[in-house]
């Protein structure tokens, strides 16, 4: 789902996949600062990395004993948030633990 914030000079769209800041615009000029995610170039907008940006050696790290297998950029561009709390000017988004990140991470996401 797609959530916007105004003012009066921006326009912020948001998604809940991923909290990513998919459109910034100038309201008087209309002008985007957000690249438009072409999938022929690139298919994103401005995902967040999360908890790693880039790649771990082998895309797995070991704590405390234990292996976990986490890809390039870690987890959250690809997964979904919750809207904790919204209104016309701020969005909280929350990452809550699944299975899925269990796999990846040692902490426990609230």
């Amino acid at each position: 789902m797609d959530y916007q914030l105004k003012n009066n000079f921006l326009t912020v769209t948001l998604s809940d996949h991923s909290a990513e800041i998919q459109s910034v615009k100038d309201v008087n000029s209309g002008r985007e600062y957000i690249w438009q995610a072409d999938p022929k170039i690139w298919g994103r907008h401005a995902p967040v990395l999360f908890p790693v940006v880039g790649r771990l050696k082998g895309d797995q790290y070991t704590y405390d004993g234990k292996t976990y297998h986490m890809g390039q950029h870690g987890f959250a561009r690809d997964s979904q948030f919750t809207v904790e709390e919204q209104d016309d000017k701020h969005i909280i988004f929350l990452l809550t633990s699944n299975e899925d990140t269990k796999k990846c991470i040692h902490l426990i996401l609230s």
